[in-house]
C-alpha cells in the first residue's frame, strides 16, 4: 500500500509539473495570453481542461478531466475500441444484471449571437461509464459543415456506435465552429464548446416512465440543447435497413420510434447525408445505426 500511495503522489505531482509547463509554453507563443489573463484572472482550472468563456465571463471545464488516480493513465484522444452488439452470440440466465444507458435524441443550437443560418462543423463526443474514451456522436471538417437554418434544424449525428453505458455519469464534450455566417467569416469561430454532464445515480430516483430529458449548454456563441431519454435495464439493439427488392438506391428519411417514448430518433437523412445505397446483401449504410 505504501508503494501504491507513494507512485499515486509522484503521479499527481507530475501532472501539476506538466500543468505549470503547458501555461509557461502557451504564454511565451502565445503572447497576447499574457495580456487577456490580466483583464480574466488566473485560469483557477486545469488549463489542458478547461478554457475562457466570454458569454459567461468565467473559464469552464471543455473536456473530461481526470476525477480518480484510474483516469491518470487515461488518453483522452483514444476512441473506444468497444463495439455494438458485444454478447449477441452468449445466452444469459433470468436474473443478469443489466446497465443503464441513455438514447440522445437530438442536439439543436437554439439560439445565436449569429443569427441564422450557420454552417456548422466540429464534434460532439460521448463518454461513458464502460471506459471513458471516445464514442463519436457528431464530427464534421469545415469542408464538410452542415447548414443549419434555424433553432428548430437539429445536428445529424452519426452516433453512437454502441450503446451507452451509465453506471455513474455519462459526460459529453460539445466543440461546434461556424465556418461563416451570412457568407462572411467570423473573428471567433467557437460556437458552443464545454462539458455536459447527466448524472445516472441521480436518475434513478426519478420516476420510472421513459420521458424525453435535455441537458441545456450556454457558452462561447450560442445555447445548444441536447435531448434524450433515460432507461433502466436496457438492452443494447442495432438498426440494419435491407432492400429485398427494387431500386438499390432512394432518398428520403429515416427514423426510429420506440412503442414508450412518444419521439423520433433520425437515423437517415439523404438532404444532410446524401443519397442511400444498398451495399452488400441490399444492406443501406445509415448514418447512425
Amino acid at each position: 500500500m505504501a508503494g501504491s500511495d507513494s507512485s499515486s503522489t509522484a503521479a499527481v505531482a507530475a501532472e501539476s509539473e506538466a500543468d505549470k509547463q503547458l501555461w509557461e509554453k502557451q504564454k511565451h507563443e502565445q503572447p497576447q495570453l499574457v495580456e487577456e489573463e490580466k483583464d480574466r484572472g488566473m485560469n483557477p482550472m486545469d488549463p489542458r481542461f478547461s478554457e475562457y468563456d466570454p458569454k459567461q465571463g468565467k473559464y469552464i471545464y471543455t473536456r473530461y478531466f481526470y476525477r480518480s488516480k484510474l483516469d491518470l493513465g487515461l488518453d483522452l484522444n483514444q476512441e473506444s475500441p468497444v463495439g455494438p452488439m458485444r454478447y449477441t452470440d452468449k445466452i444469459f440466465l433470468e436474473g443478469f444484471f443489466q446497465a443503464n444507458t441513455m438514447n440522445v435524441v437530438s442536439v439543436k443550437i437554439v439560439a445565436s449571437d449569429y443569427g441564422y443560418p450557420l454552417h456548422v462543423y466540429g464534434t460532439i463526443i460521448a463518454r461513458d461509464s464502460l471506459d471513458r474514451k471516445r464514442i463519436y456522436m457528431f464530427w464534421r471538417d469545415k469542408d464538410n459543415c452542415q447548414l443549419i437554418s434555424s433553432k428548430d434544424d437539429s445536428l445529424i449525428l452519426t452516433g453512437p456506435k454502441r450503446g451507452l453505458m451509465v453506471c455513474d455519469a455519462i459526460f459529453f464534450e460539445i466543440d461546434l465552429k461556424v465556418k461563416d455566417v451570412h457568407g462572411m467569416k467570423v473573428k471567433d469561430e467557437r460556437l458552443s464548446k464545454g462539458l455536459m454532464e447527466v448524472d445516472g445515480v441521480l436518475r434513478l430516483a426519478y420516476p420510472t416512465m421513459r420521458k424525453v430529458q435535455m441537458e441545456k449548454l450556454v457558452s462561447m456563441h450560442s445555447i445548444l440543447d441536447l435531448s434524450y431519454i433515460f432507461v433502466r435495464n436496457a438492452v443494447e439493439g442495432t438498426v440494419e435497413v435491407r432492400i429485398l427488392d427494387g431500386p438499390a438506391d432512394f432518398h428520403g428519411k429515416i427514423y426510429a420510434r420506440t412503442t414508450n417514448v412518444p419521439c423520433d430518433i433520425m437515423l437517415h437523412d439523404t438532404k444532410v447525408n446524401g443519397m442511400l445505397t444498398a451495399g452488400d446483401e441490399g444492406v443501406v449504410q445509415m448514418a447512425r445505426s
